[in-house]
């Protein structure tokens, strides 16, 4: 077993409350540690497991962890006072607001803003208020690096660019929780039963609307499994899972969970990411559910894939088209995978060259795509073409996971 096997297994001990099996007093053992917890986000909860055992550490590594614990209190404090001021603007405009991810999560789930670390400020609002919430943001003294065109964005993704102001806040604003090109049943309807399922809520110091604790858990398993299919996840995203069902425990509707993640297709990457969080934490989940989930079977060499991206990381370059390609055994579907990378739509160009989707301008970025895409990816598609082993074996992983999971 490698060291960092054996620090992945220690952090989750840790985060699961499970007997620790290490000598505590070793330096570089705890100095590997707290890196990996760093890196996936969750310092400060190591931070409160630790003091909750009453565990005596290092001087310099309890030093450290405390100052990352009141860093992240202090980040967090001045976070939650701007997303007060943005939410009473919004509420003042008449735009409702429901606050995603680390903005829901860190007051209203963790009840402690300092364990859960926030890089910014995830809102969503409807569509056709999102013209005067981008306006009421830049009145704020939120902007952009660059121009974008509203209506545009919506074609292609599920949020505005990044908006930030001179203290370094940032802001992205959600029009819906889901791409708009991911291969899921998920519509405008379900999205407006959501926002009438959503309930009064205070956050920031804010009245504000926050998704049912249903829809809040589910939200969180689709955009790990279904959105970023599990790439960059972290360990975070699981403590997430198993914080909202700890939180809410008597008011999670789990026969609604799976009916919506049944119906919207989604359940595979839901399965697996309650999974992964009934692994890595102390919550275990009715055992009704893996039942009620309409799921594909899954080979355990996929699992331990999925494992191995979220706990160690993989190539950046199995997140390009090279994977899909060789997810593909006859060489038309090749062709295509090929076409819709180097052509995508003008919409989605818009969104990627700054540019207006009706102007004459993005013929000419079709040629600067090709040349972004061989910039990026050139040593991919070399380790392909000379078949490199440990790629190739990686890239088949991935497809499987992605076919598994819906995407094509």
């Amino acid at each position: 077993m490698t060291d960092v096997d054996l620090d992945a297994e220690r952090l989750i001990a840790l985060l699961a409350r499970r007997p620790l099996v290490w000598d505590t007093r070793i330096d570089a053992d705890w100095e590997r540690l707290l890196a990996l917890a760093l890196q996936h986000g969750v310092a400060p909860v190591v931070y409160s497991r630790l003091k909750e055992r009453g565990l005596i550490l290092p001087s310099r590594i309890a030093d450290e962890l405390r100052q990352i614990y009141l860093a992240s209190a202090a980040r967090n404090m001045h976070l939650f006072h701007e997303l007060g001021n943005i939410l009473r603007a919004l509420q003042a405009a008449g735009v409702p607001v429901i606050p995603l991810k680390g903005a829901c999560l860190a007051e209203a789930v963790y009840g402690n803003i300092a364990l859960r670390p926030m890089d910014d400020l995830d809102l969503l609002v409807m569509s056709g208020d999102m013209a005067l919430a981008l306006e009421i943001l830049r009145r704020l003294g939120y902007e952009s690096d660059h121009p974008f065109d509203p209506v545009g964005e919506q074609a292609f993704v599920q949020n505005m660019p990044l908006m930030s102001n001179s203290g370094g806040v940032a802001v992205e604003v959600h029009w819906t929780i889901v791409t708009p090109l991911l291969p899921i049943r998920f519509n405008a309807d379900d999205l407006q039963q959501m926002w009438e399922r959503a309930e009064p809520a205070t956050i920031g110091g804010a009245s504000v609307l926050m998704f049912s604790p249903t829809d809040v858990l589910l939200h969180v398993c689709m955009h790990v499994s279904v959105h970023h299919r599990f790439d960059g996840a972290g360990v975070r995203c699981f403590l997430d899972i198993a914080e909202i069902c700890t939180r809410y425990a008597d008011e999670i509707d789990w026969e609604a969970f799976t009916a919506r993640a049944n119906t919207w297709g989604i359940a595979n990457g839901v399965r697996l990411a309650l999974q992964l969080a009934e692994e890595w934490t102390d919550f275990v989940f009715p055992a009704t559910v893996s039942g009620a989930l309409d799921t594909d079977p899954l080979d355990d060499a996929t699992i331990d894939w999925v494992r191995q991206k979220i706990l160690i990381g993989s190539s950046f370059a199995l997140r390009s088209v090279v994977v899909r390609v060789e997810g593909k055994a006859r060489l038309v579907d090749h062709l295509r995978v090929l076409r819709d990378a180097v052509f995508p739509s003008r919409a989605a160009m818009a969104s990627m060259y700054h540019v207006p989707a009706d102007s004459w301008r993005i013929l000419g970025y079709y040629p600067v795509r090709f040349r972004d895409l061989w910039r990026r990816y050139y040593r991919a598609i070399w380790q392909v073409v000379r078949r490199d082993r440990a790629f190739i074996a990686d890239a088949r992983k991935e497809a499987r996971l992605r076919e598994y999971l819906g995407w094509r």
